[in-house]
């Protein structure tokens, strides 16, 4: 009986190897023959439905082309917005310097006190503390001698004017700025100027240096509101279209549906072609015979024979499996003939019992009768 099971696992692992075999051999004969129909006329719905899943399956993927594309777009516009807004930020930065140049250059130059002459009072002021500041805190460094808590004292007095120090040179930094930025703003909207006909001086050339970076600045801020609205147009289509990944996986989880209906397409025609499927309409066969050529004849001799040995392999194992149950339903005869025996057995005990039994009974009755005649 072992042999016989391990005989049937070893039919079943053949014929699962010849069923693979025979499966990949008829879908590649299908797929083939079905490439030969291609430019044929249409008159079988399963070769207009063969054009109809390989046209899918172009269009799904340049669909996912289609995605990857925007999608890779999307991440150059990203990186290339972040690149322009970081040299953006840096030239802001080199910008504020300037504007703090320019400023100085136009206080200190006295060619131009009509225009600064609203700002020279608190450039005064805030020069006169500078200078105060420094030079009180000069006096505390250069002071030696005293004792520990007069050094604490200064020490910490020192602190304090350094902090004021520090505040009153942001102070004078800013005027710098505000001064800067607002003539040479007012310099371009009045006056059209782009530092070329402002002269020779240092006001000049920092002027041309600002006109020059501000044309840099405003064509990145061009480029920039061009990429951004380009970015925006891609990310609100994302989002009515949903997640590019998604999208593909989604895409690409169709193509593996409509692959596997082509297979199947493939391994019935290949049967068709094969005479594995001989139930087909005369005019099937007809056309079977038009496109399969002399060349087919060893795919279709070994489909023929790997299908030949799944049928042997089939009636094997059903012979097999019919002498495994049929030992197993003799054994259960055996089985129910010794229970019936050993029942049998148990009854003929009980008989003899009840027919033991049976005799006490008359034997007491007798007695009774004995003993009611000394009554």
């Amino acid at each position: 009986m072992d042999d016989r099971k391990k005989r049937i696992d070893d039919l079943l692992k053949n014929s699962q190897e010849s069923r693979a075999s025979l499966n990949t051999l008829l879908e590649n004969f299908g797929e083939n023959l079905y490439s030969r129909s291609k430019d044929m006329q249409d008159k079988f719905e399963d070769i207009n439905q063969y054009k109809v899943y390989l046209q899918d399956i172009v269009e799904s993927n340049a669909a996912i082309g289609k995605i990857e594309e925007k999608n890779r777009r999307y991440k150059e516009l990203e990186d290339a917005i972040n690149s322009k807004e970081s040299e953006e930020k840096a030239r802001s930065r080199e910008m504020a310097r300037i504007y703090r140049r320019l400023g100085k250059a136009l206080l200190e130059n006295g060619a131009y006190d009509n225009y600064t002459s609203l700002f020279k009072e608190q450039a005064g002021a805030l020069t006169a503390k500078l200078e105060s500041l420094e030079a009180r805190i000069g006096e505390l460094e250069n002071k030696e001698g005293g004792n520990v808590f007069s050094w604490i004292g200064k020490s910490a007095q020192g602190l304090v004017l350094k902090s004021f120090l520090s505040k009153a040179q942001e102070s004078q930094e800013q005027l710098y700025h505000n001064v800067g930025e607002r003539y040479s703003t007012d310099r371009e909207l009045l006056n059209g100027d782009t530092g070329e006909t402002l002269g020779d001086d240092d006001v000049a050339k920092i002027l041309a240096e600002i006109f020059a970076l501000r044309g840099v600045s405003k064509a990145t801020l061009n480029e920039l509101t061009l990429l951004k609205d380009e970015k925006r147009i891609i990310s609100a289509s994302f989002g009515i279209e949903g997640n590019p990944q998604k999208q593909i996986q989604s895409i690409k989880n169709h193509i593996n549906q409509v692959k596997e209906a082509l297979s199947d397409l493939y391994r019935k025609f290949g049967m068709q072609a094969a005479g594995i499927d001989e139930d087909i309409p005369p005019e099937r066969k007809y056309f079977i015979d038009t496109i399969v050529t002399a060349e087919d004849g060893e795919i279709i001799g070994r489909a023929a024979r790997l299908n030949q040995s799944l049928l042997e392999n089939e009636i094997a194992i059903t012979k097999l499996r019919a002498s495994l149950a049929i030992d197993e339903e003799k054994m259960k005869i055996e089985k129910y003939q010794r229970s019936i025996i050993d029942k049998k057995n148990k009854i003929t005990d009980l008989e003899n019992s009840i027919a033991d039994l049976e005799d006490n009974v008359r034997d007491s009755e007798a007695h009774i009768q004995e003993l009611q005649k000394q009554l």
